[in-house]
């Protein structure tokens, strides 16, 4: 896919913003508060329906307004004949605490509608909690590459959250606890985590192998990174019987924390350099690294490379030193997918490492002032 042009209207900093997109890459810079995330973030919203930077919408909205609109002109391959595109557009205004979304100047509801046509990965700052933070983002992280190459694993992951809702209720029951309803429904969870389970483990062999590949190519295989997979009480059993078994201390504890102890949402992904947890022995420059290639080795896989989901790298790479910033930059001139970069400033080294792209294939656009 290939956004061509991005309309926003009071959100956030700006009040009434057009930007054409001509080429691959697209460097924005500017100084912080000229709308350079914000940017980032209206794309985003197009995408997921939802920011990366809150859960509150009238947060989004301009100071002097009381509603936002945002609009994306997208073109899409036909997978079934790649040397054709089709164009889209995707709407979305937000007024009196409602959405109105449109695709293609149709009504929709969810994103799910739209998500294997319009795909959008982000690199933040805060994209480092992929090393360092909670297991939510990691889990966050190896689905969104999931559902990027298998769109139709979104029921899959929605019969899973109805399942572990309705388990939950039934262990928050403090009288006539069903004993017969409550092994149906562990069953239940057991069968769509291992299901789950078996989509994340074949997805992390693809970005542990692609990130490998970055770095021999790009970065003198100056480390091997490996990412594995930690399950939390399933681990021990195959099938569901044995699990069933043996887990009545399991069982019991869930019953007094009233709520799952185990299933695919509890689980997480450890990287790891030289055979040494990234989290505790790496540097901050090295875990940037890895997170970095992680987010990039979703454009070198091949079952996710035919839907060329769009990149946005938000401030992420102007504190890399000369030489790797060199290397992504190499990386960034035979990348397949569009890219969209945010830089606080300009510089005359930052100018001249992106001098080395084909002028064809990188636009700048600098921000002075939100408008």
């Amino acid at each position: 896919m290939f956004l061509q042009e991005l309309y926003i209207k009071q959100f956030r900093c700006f009040e009434d913003k057009k930007i054409l997109f001509s080429k691959p890459i697209t460097l924005i810079t500017g100084d912080n508060g000229m709308g350079k995330t914000s940017i980032m973030e209206s794309i985003y919203y197009l995408s997921y329906f939802k920011s990366f930077r809150t859960h509150t919408p009238v947060e989004l909205i301009h100071t002097s307004a009381e509603s936002f609109f945002l609009k994306g002109l997208f073109l899409q391959n036909n997978l079934a004949f790649l040397e054709q595109e089709s164009q889209h557009t995707i709407q979305i205004g937000y007024s009196h605490k409602k959405k109105s979304i449109k695709f293609d100047e149709k009504p929709i509801t969810s994103y799910k509608e739209v998500f294997s046509l319009f795909q959008v990965v982000t690199l933040t700052e805060d994209d480092i909690d992929l090393i360092k933070g909670a297991p939510s983002a990691r889990r966050a992280f190896i689905d969104q590459a999931v559902l990027i190459a298998h769109p139709e694993a979104l029921e899959l992951y929605r019969t899973f959250k109805t399942i572990l809702q309705n388990r939950n209720k039934l262990l928050d029951k403090h009288n006539n606890f069903d004993a017969l309803e409550f092994e149906i429904w562990t069953q239940k969870l057991w069968e769509m985590s291992c299901k789950i389970q078996e989509l994340r483990k074949k997805m992390i062999l693809e970005v542990q192998y692609q990130v490998n590949n970055l770095i021999n190519q790009y970065f003198d295989e100056i480390y091997e990174v490996t990412i594995l997979y930690e399950t939390k009480f399933m681990h021990q059993y195959s099938e569901f019987k044995p699990f069933w078994v043996n887990s009545g201390s399991l069982f019991e504890q869930e019953r007094f924390a009233h709520r799952c102890l185990f299933g695919a949402h509890l689980d997480d992904l450890i990287f790891q350099i030289k055979n040494k947890k990234a989290r505790i022995f790496a540097s901050r420059g090295q875990q940037k690294l890895i997170v970095l290639l992680c987010k990039l080795s979703l454009s070198t896989i091949e079952s996710l490379n035919q839907s060329k989901p769009l990149f946005l790298i938000d401030d992420f790479i102007s504190d890399f030193d000369k030489i790797r910033l060199k290397n992504l930059i190499k990386f960034f001139s035979v990348c397949k997918n569009q890219i969209i970069i945010t830089a606080p400033f300009l510089d005359s080294n930052v100018q001249e490492l992106f001098g080395l792209i084909d002028p064809e294939r990188l636009s700048i656009i600098p921000l002075h002032e939100a408008k």
